[in-house]
């Protein structure tokens, strides 16, 4: 699921950066820059979804609420039915449409290499040339190679091997195999076509540059005409699609330096384009933010962050209180609750998927629990599920405002988490759970269904396969929630019941 989501992002960024190159680019002269910049957004959009947004930076517009550290369903995975999940469906389908796009690059290379070996070889400095005897395939480059046709050779030799001549020094090929093996591994995606088609074109403009007469050699392009079959990995001299370009390029007066701002225009745009997706992921992890209850102390020493929201009641929601709303019996009892109600969807449990869900609601100054939202979910039924067990929760303690109650959001995540099958445990009945890198004088705190467990050994006595939900609390989140008890970190265990 994460690789499917990620090869999304890349394929998402790669029609960002050519949109910018397409939109504010193409018509530059500075030929280099934009050779460079299509290689490198060919690289940089595998990068680009790994961009975080920094702590330090100012937030985004969003409300700030009372968050909740994260609660952990879990169940067994099922056992493999017959029919395909659509995820194995989709693996099927791309492993098919990889094997047919490496079969048709591999019949390329087959047939260039028939063409380098049928010739008669003539090596230069800087290259290698090879004369063909037939007149079937336009002339073209590779690498070091230079193929030139019988009629080429006889005719056009000094004007084809001196423009080839360039696509070999710059090593133009490698920008094209780069392309071609991304088509390999990326076949749906038709946005590389486009990128292949700007790089030739680019190409060809770095080549034609060099002409040492642009009115000899547009009228040079003009005559010839070449009707050959073409190899996709190579550098054609004649391509009838690009011709009319290359043509206004060698007569298009050379664009002004000032213009190579717009190349950093573009870098910048798509820099902050990226930092805002960043920012909205940030935003829309709770856990990001400060969690748990605060003391009265605090909450005056930061009533400058205070937010308040009005709804279409015109009631104020408020995210910041002096007294905090609270489940009945602590957070402890509201785990609890969510352990014995939620349900781990069928439908989620069978797709194989599992991941987060970040809820946010109100408890209303009379304690009731109202507008339940969903800010990210995953899907398969687990919103759904999650929407459903916090809408049956009893009436919650208000939260106070000036001793008054007031209406607070709440966020809380609820981590939907799928376990190995039971059965590889069931085979290993001493099976042990065991702690770590962790010293006797550092042990964490341990809740076993709402309870703090007094015996230090309790995991080593408990069986691994009674319990439902294992959730980590570290740090802050642990301190803020437990006190100095959690200062070692919380580990927070529901057992099933039987």
């Amino acid at each position: 699921m994460k690789m499917l989501l990620y090869a999304g992002e890349v394929s998402l960024y790669w029609i960002l950066l050519y949109a910018c190159y397409w939109l504010m680019l193409r018509h530059h002269t500075f030929f280099k820059w934009n050779r460079y910049y299509l290689i490198g957004s060919l690289f940089a959009a595998f990068a680009l979804p790994f961009v975080i947004y920094p702590d330090t930076a100012p937030q985004l517009p969003v409300v700030y609420s009372v968050n909740a550290s994260a609660f952990t369903v879990s169940t067994s995975e099922p056992e493999q039915s017959a029919m395909l999940s659509w995820v194995q469906a989709l693996g099927i389908i791309y492993g098919i449409g990889l094997i047919i796009a490496t079969y048709k690059l591999l019949l390329n290379f087959i047939q260039l290499k028939s063409y380098l070996s049928a010739g008669e070889l003539i090596e230069l400095d800087d290259c290698k040339v090879v004369v063909m005897d037939s007149n079937h395939i336009g002339s073209f480059s590779f690498l070091q190679w230079i193929v030139i046709n019988r009629n080429d050779y006889e005719n056009h030799f000094d004007a084809i091997l001196r423009h080839e001549m360039v696509h070999t020094k710059q090593l133009h090929s490698i920008d094209i195999l780069v392309i071609e093996l991304l088509k390999t591994v990326f076949w749906f995606n038709p946005v590389l076509l486009l990128y292949k088609y700007s790089l030739q074109e680019v190409h060809e403009y770095l080549a034609d540059a060099q002409a040492p007469n642009r009115e000899y050699y547009a009228k040079f392009l003009v005559a010839y005409a070449l009707n050959a079959p073409r190899v996709s990995v190579t550098n054609h001299f004649f391509n009838p699609s690009q011709i009319k370009s290359r043509i206004q390029m060698i007569y298009k007066n050379r664009t002004s330096k000032w213009l190579l701002s717009t190349y950093v225009m573009s870098v910048m745009l798509i820099g902050t384009t990226a930092l805002i997706v960043a920012g909205c992921e940030h935003e829309e992890n709770p856990l990001l933010t400060e969690t748990g209850p605060k003391t009265k102390a605090a909450e005056k020493a930061n009533a400058l962050d205070e937010v308040v929201v009005t709804n279409k009641q015109d009631k104020k929601i408020y995210s910041v209180v002096e007294e905090q709303p609270m489940f009945p019996g602590g957070i402890k009892s509201m785990y609890k609750f969510l352990g014995e109600n939620i349900k781990y969807p069928e439908a989620a449990s069978k797709a194989n998927v599992s991941g987060r869900v970040f809820l946010s609601f109100v408890v209303t100054e009379t304690g009731e629990i109202n507008d339940v939202q969903v800010l990210k979910g995953i899907g398969f039924g687990c919103d759904a599920e999650a929407v459903r067990v916090l809408k049956s929760f009893p009436k919650w303690q208000p939260g106070k405002q000036d001793g008054i109650p007031v209406n607070v959001r709440y966020n809380l995540p609820i981590m939907f988490y799928l376990e190995e099958d039971d059965k590889a445990s069931a085979a290993e009945p001493d099976a042990q759970i065991e702690l770590r890198g962790v010293n006797s004088s550092d042990k964490p705190l341990i809740i076993v269904d709402g309870v703090v467990a007094t015996d230090e050994d309790i995991l080593k006595k408990m069986n691994p396969n009674s319990i439902k939900s294992l959730s980590v609390l570290k740090d802050k989140i642990a301190t803020n929630v437990y006190g100095d008890k959690g200062k070692n970190g919380v580990i927070n265990i529901i057992t099933k019941k039987i």
